[in-house]
């Protein structure tokens, strides 16, 4: 890595100089425009990266802002994401909480302990983390973090969680197919590798809950004929499997809104009326859904409660060290349209 000193015999001036030029206080000192453009124009050359913990820690004027890491996977939904920072600004702008920082980092699925080194090390004031497979949550199980952690997912013991029920909105879909008398349905979901562990609760439930009733429940899934570019074509796909085998259930539970866009596309091109032939519920939230003709029914993931509820947590723990874990569950919000009246 090129340090200061590197650039400083590059061009010939003492490591000082160039220290103040890099950290904008050139101008202050009274040091020349060519001059700092010399060092500018090296360092971009050189390759050079700021130390930005070592001036942080030089900045003794600098009053203390709590940093907060939001491990944070490429695979969740970007919808908490944005959700989360606008809920974040409005809470610290309100007075409601103070002031933090929030670090995204970056960690695929499965893969949270390659975060180990970091997470251990106090190097940040808290951690917030959405852990979805066992392997994670097995990690975090065994991992003294001494900082306070909020997981949106998993029931851990020494962590505080907010997340929803994900067995009970399973239980309930089949809970409303039920009532309305269908007696032969299906679930839907992408075809994944390694499903998360939410997907595969709201799965098991849905089905146990449909064979508690007697319900005939269909899974429809997998066996794509090859590679698929995103969850859009691939409910397409799965929707023009169905009618090609003439396996079509009355009533459908798709676990993702993208799937559902795509298959709800191929069924009205095939003349399948909704909710006339089938009824169909959606886990996810998106616009299409309800622009849609028919405005298709909806189960979303609380973003702005489950927000709320993780920067208040960590609030409070920041505020007051070593409080007892909190456990809060949030109930998922049931939009009912033409799709499946309730």
């Amino acid at each position: 890595m090129v340090s200061i000193y590197d650039i400083a015999k590059e061009v010939g001036l003492s490591a000082s100089t160039v220290s103040l030029v890099l950290s904008g206080r050139g101008e202050k000192m009274r040091i020349s425009r060519e001059t700092e453009r010399l060092i500018l124009e090296t360092a971009n050359r050189m390759g050079y990266i700021p130390n930005m913990s070592a001036r942080k820690l030089r900045t003794s004027k600098a009053r203390h802002i709590p940093e907060i890491a939001l491990c944070w996977s490429p695979t969740q939904h970007s919808l908490f994401l944005n959700t989360f920072i606008n809920v974040l600004q409005d809470m610290i702008s309100s007075g409601e909480v103070r002031e933090m920082r929030f670090i995204i980092l970056p960690y695929k699925n499965g893969e949270l302990e390659k975060l180990e080194s970091i997470l251990i090390t106090n190097y940040f004031n808290g951690i917030v983390v959405p852990p979805v497979f066992q392997e994670d949550i097995d990690f975090l199980k065994k991992t003294n973090i001494q900082v306070p952690v909020v997981a949106l997912f998993g029931d851990i013991d020494q962590y505080n969680l907010v997340s929803v029920d994900n067995r009970k909105v399973g239980k309930e879909v089949a809970e409303i197919f039920h009532r309305h008398g269908h007696h032969r349905v299906g679930i839907m979901q992408s075809e994944e590798k390694k499903p998360a562990l939410s997907v595969e609760q709201r799965r098991s439930s849905f089905l146990n809950t449909c064979q508690a009733f007697k319900m005939e429940a269909e899974e429809i899934r997998g066996n794509l004929p090859g590679p698929v570019h995103n969850k859009v074509e691939e409910g397409k796909i799965l929707a023009e499997k169905m009618i090609k085998d003439n396996d079509i259930p009355t009533a459908l539970f798709i676990q993702n809104d993208l799937l559902a866009i795509g298959a709800i596309s191929v069924f009205s091109e095939q003349g399948i009326n909704i909710p006339e032939d089938m009824e169909i519920i959606v886990y996810g939230v998106n616009d299409m859904l309800e622009i849609n003709n028919p405005p298709i029914t909806s189960i979303s993931y609380p973003t702005g409660e489950i927000s709320r509820e993780c920067i208040l947590l960590m609030d409070k723990a920041l505020n007051r060290p070593g409080t007892k874990p909190v456990r809060k569950i949030i109930d998922t919000r049931y939009v009912f349209r033409e799709s499946c009246l309730y």
